[in-house]
């Protein structure tokens, strides 16, 4: 979200976590309700996860790990907070946010404090005005908390319900930028020790504060969001003579689409143009036909197909009812009109693959000649403006697919910060917990491509700014292509 909200008057809104949390009826068996739920996912992530039936050890040894532990912990489940940091445990363990759960959490509470990696320091960014506690000014920078090196309780506290693996290099940027904030999970320090901008240093207390109402607790969300950059709109605007800035904030069809309808018309009226530059901060991906569709209006539909295989992709589903179910039901979305066609040809490939009893069908790319990986190849970009893209941490799923096809250009530009790692999964199914309390998202679709499991993507030209200040940005990739050689940087 951008970083410009501010809650005004939230303290009026703002209430003890104890009084307003809402404790579960006395009767709940939370160490019942653990146990059934936890079998089921092992069983569900088991039996229906792409990546398992593939055999990617990057899911297997996950599952293993995670199943042993919490099944070695689910006796001493015993409070709702067990409960959620037991399951949101074993689904961040794998590390990839396309195997997630839906517990239905609120936001329960905050300490007031928004803190980020600055210049490798752990400082405040953000400070509540008129907050009921002493809090530490913006620009003081965190020490300790509960008597721990700050980095120390992020690892241990924060990182095991996270589902972005610490390896990345914005995982504990964004972990501090969360971790004052609670939702169920018991994750927040009770006191901090921070050096101040004065040179002193003052340990302060922590204590949990909760929106009391329904405007307050949208105010209250949009701060913990208010650190993610995000793109601009779709839409287009000019970035200086000959270049064209597109925002691509997500590939949500059922939000974006009627703008995307827009965007290409408007690309359709460029000419002469040296660079189109694709905001794509913030895009957790969709359907990723949105951004192939911009590059044929570009460069015409038949190389945007190229592109789209140049990485040389192989696409494997698993062969059951609900996959059929998962395709069909994608197929009857109004927002996934543009790959209708592709949804039933694979719907029939699945449907072979059922009757000759394989687990996995392949639905795209050749047939592979030995266990390699694909290689890569460029497609020689025809007469048109020269491509760049800004990612950031946020960049996932079809946003890294759109990134495969840039580069599959030969010469586009990436500028900003690394993704996070490289998911070779998609075709995302739900299944309600047997509790009711929830429901698992776990990946029906296998990607073989030239893209390394969790490699990261890097920018070209990284940027040492802050990624959601739009201004600042613009500006530096303007100054960045006016140096940009005719080669794209090594």
């Amino acid at each position: 979200m951008p970083s410009s909200s501010r809650l005004r008057g939230a303290t009026l809104a703002l209430s003890l976590l104890c009084a307003a949390a809402g404790a579960a009826s006395p009767e709940t068996d939370w160490t019942a309700a653990a146990r059934q739920d936890i079998r089921f996912a092992i069983d569900t992530v088991a039996a229906r996860h792409a990546g398992i039936v593939g055999g990617l050890p990057s899911v297997s040894a996950p599952l293993a790990a995670g199943s042993a532990l919490a099944l070695a912990q689910v006796d001493e489940v015993h409070t709702e907070q067990d409960y959620l940091r037991l399951m949101r445990r074993f689904i961040a363990g794998f590390g990839d946010p396309h195997t997630g759960i839906d517990l239905r959490q609120k936001t329960r509470g905050w300490t007031g404090l928004v803190l980020d990696l600055v210049d490798g320091r752990y400082r405040v960014v953000w400070t509540e005005p008129g907050w009921p506690n002493p809090l530490p000014p913006a620009g003081a920078i965190a020490q300790s908390c509960d008597g721990a090196w700050i980095g120390t309780w992020l690892k241990e506290e924060a990182a095991p319900f996270n589902s972005a693996s610490i390896e990345y290099a914005g995982t504990f940027s964004t972990l501090a930028q969360q971790v004052m904030f609670d939702a169920g999970l018991g994750w927040t320090p009770k006191a901090c020790v921070f050096d101040l901008p004065d040179g002193g240093r003052r340990r302060y207390a922590l204590p949990l504060q909760v929106a009391g109402d329904a405007a307050a607790v949208a105010r209250f969300d949009a701060r913990r969001r208010a650190s993610a950059a995000r793109a601009k709109p779709v839409g287009m605007t000019a970035l200086g003579k000959g270049r064209y800035w597109v925002g691509m904030p997500d590939f949500n069809g059922a939000a974006s689409g009627t703008a995307y309808e827009a965007l290409y018309k408007q690309l359709a009226t460029v000419k002469d143009a040296d660079w189109i530059v694709f905001d794509l901060r913030g895009n957790g991906g969709g359907d990723s036909s949105w951004g192939r569709r911009a590059l044929g209006v570009l460069y015409g539909q038949a190389y945007s197909l190229q592109l789209a295989e140049a990485g040389g992709m192989r696409k494997y589903l698993i062969a059951d009812g609900a996959t059929v179910a998962l395709l069909q039901h994608y197929a009857a979305k109004p927002e996934f009109a543009a790959s209708k066609d592709e949804f039933a040809a694979d719907l029939a490939k699945v449907r072979e693959a059922m009757r000759a009893g394989r687990r996995m069908a392949q639905v795209s790319g050749a047939p592979p000649a030995s266990d390699a990986p694909p290689a890569p190849f460029v497609v020689k970009r025809p007469r048109g403006p020269r491509l760049a893209a800004v990612i950031d941490r946020n960049c996932f799923s079809s946003c890294m697919n759109f990134v495969q096809q840039l580069q599959a250009t030969g010469d586009a530009v990436l500028l900003g910060e690394a993704t996070i790692g490289y998911s070779p999964l998609g075709e995302i199914a739900r299944t309600d917990l047997p509790s009711g309390r929830g429901a698992l998202y776990i990946p029906s679709a296998l990607y073989v491509t030239a893209q390394a499991t969790r490699e990261p993507f890097m920018p070209d030209y990284p940027y040492a700014g802050r990624m959601g200040d739009d201004d600042a940005l613009a500006a530096w990739v303007g100054r960045t292509l006016d140096g940009v050689r005719s080669a794209p940087r090594q």
